[in-house]
């Protein structure tokens, strides 16, 4: 902004003063030009002129007085469309300096802070992953977490159910259930693929995504498809696990051994 004024006043008066120079030299100039041609004419107003003809003397007569109103108003002819004519340059100079000026300045970068020596946190055997254990398998990893502590849902898959009634087995799925769906939906929201109910009439548009909807059955020719609707299909909306702090480095764990001490076998 200090650079933008300084220049304000410093075009304002060198134009001023160039602009002075010029518009002095050319009212002496003009002024110099105007009592010359004054004093040619005079003569042929006078006692010399007596012998030119009436029409010429007009003429003369008429010269002589445009001579009279330039020099009354050459001053501020000169001066005051000088004067307008600076005005006018000064605008235009502002105008593109300042243009120049703020280019200029977004042009150059503004000086970056200095950067902070980072500081290298020591890393302790625990706070690093197992070399063969693949990051994105955490996750999965956690969810198995989740659905064994809250419903013992390893533990059944591994049972051999072959050992059990029916309806052991029944009344064993009902708890399993209950648990492991209010496991699922403490972290994770899910939504169906498709709004519309299971065995209903339903349509298969152009360009839809293969990964979404599985189709079976007849499959010939392009879409649409019409069909029955078999499953509606699931997808995230929402998936929000627990940060894991306390245990990183031992996500192979997804259900601890647990021994109750001081009890008989």
């Amino acid at each position: 902004m200090r650079l933008k004024s300084k220049m304000t006043w410093q075009t304002l008066m060198v134009g001023v003063l160039f602009q002075g120079v010029v518009l002095g030299a050319f009212y002496f100039l003009a002024r110099d030009l105007l009592q010359g041609l004054e004093s040619w004419v005079k003569p042929f107003l006078g006692a010399e002129g007596g012998a030119l003809p009436q029409e010429a003397v007009k003429a003369f007569s008429n010269l002589e007085t445009l001579i009279t109103q330039s020099r009354k108003y050459l001053p501020a002819v000169v001066f005051g469309l000088g004067g307008l004519g600076v005005l006018i340059t000064w605008l235009v100079t502002q105008g593109l300096g300042r243009s120049l000026i703020g280019r200029a300045e977004q042009a150059v970068p503004a000086p970056a802070a200095p950067a902070k020596p980072a500081r290298e946190k020591p890393k302790a055997e625990a706070d690093a992953l197992p070399e063969d254990l693949d990051p994105k398998t955490v996750g999965a990893a956690q969810i198995l977490s989740i659905l064994q502590r809250q419903g013992r849902f390893i533990d059944f898959l591994r049972e051999d159910l072959s050992l059990y009634e029916d309806a052991q087995i029944g009344a064993a799925v009902r708890t399993i259930h209950e648990s492991c769906k209010a496991a699922l939906a403490e972290y994770v929201q899910l939504e169906a693929v498709m709004d519309e109910e299971e065995g209903a009439q339903v349509t298969v548009p152009q360009g839809f995504d293969a990964a979404a909807i599985r189709l079976t059955g007849n499959v010939e020719g392009d879409p649409p498809f019409r069909g029955v609707l078999r499953h509606r299909g699931w997808r995230i909306r929402k998936i929000q696990l627990p940060r894991i702090t306390a245990h990183l480095g031992k996500e192979r764990i997804v259900a601890p051994a647990e021994v109750e001490v001081g009890a008989e076998s």
